[in-house]
């Protein structure tokens, strides 16, 4: 369970994804450490001092270290955290209103009337859910194009809550990526 640099695989596919999400230049300010545990293979960010003090340490004796910003694998798929500092790119967003972010909190899904702005994003994907202000509160699955958003009865669910930052006050599913 020790942390380790990406291979050059993993540093391809973390890059891509970077620059997907438009932070490009978060590798400039931050080092990334992989855990392998369970099968997954776990992306931590981390200080790049930090990162370099670990590097001296006994690698069996350090268990945990900086923010879980997602899984590596095929592609990259982020964490609740890893969205909150990665995704700086508006293509994959959904924004609601105070009402609806106050429900998805508590774990429910999005109900097309409480859709307020949408980006670009197909049927069965997922996208990252804002409050008004563009803070990712959570992360969803969509039931509609963006497009078709406006087009659905009021009261019908069109994004599915797969996470959001109520979970951390429920103690549920804490560290799942999307």
């Amino acid at each position: 369970m020790a942390f380790r640099e990406p291979n050059k695989r993993e540093l391809k596919v973390i890059k891509k994804a970077l620059s997907y999400f438009g932070s490009k230049n978060f590798l400039e300010k931050y080092s990334v450490l992989v855990r392998e545990a369970e099968g997954r293979k776990e992306l931590f960010a981390l200080s790049k001092d930090l990162a370099e003090f670990l590097k001296k340490l006994d690698p069996d004796v350090v268990c945990n270290a900086g923010i879980k910003v997602g899984e590596v694998g095929n592609r990259l798929r982020l964490s609740l955290e890893g969205s909150f500092w990665l995704v700086r790119k508006d293509n994959k967003k959904v924004w609601v209103n105070e009402r609806g972010e106050m429900l998805f909190l508590y774990g429910r899904d999005i109900f097309s009337s409480s859709v307020v702005r949408a980006g670009d994003f197909g049927e069965n994907e997922t996208v990252f859910v804002s409050n008004k202000h563009g803070d990712i509160i959570g992360i969803g699955k969509s039931r509609f194009p963006a497009e078709k958003i406006w087009d659905v009865d009021p009261d019908r669910v069109v994004i599915e809550n797969l996470t959001d930052r109520g979970e951390y006050i429920r103690h549920a599913k804490l560290y799942e990526s999307f």
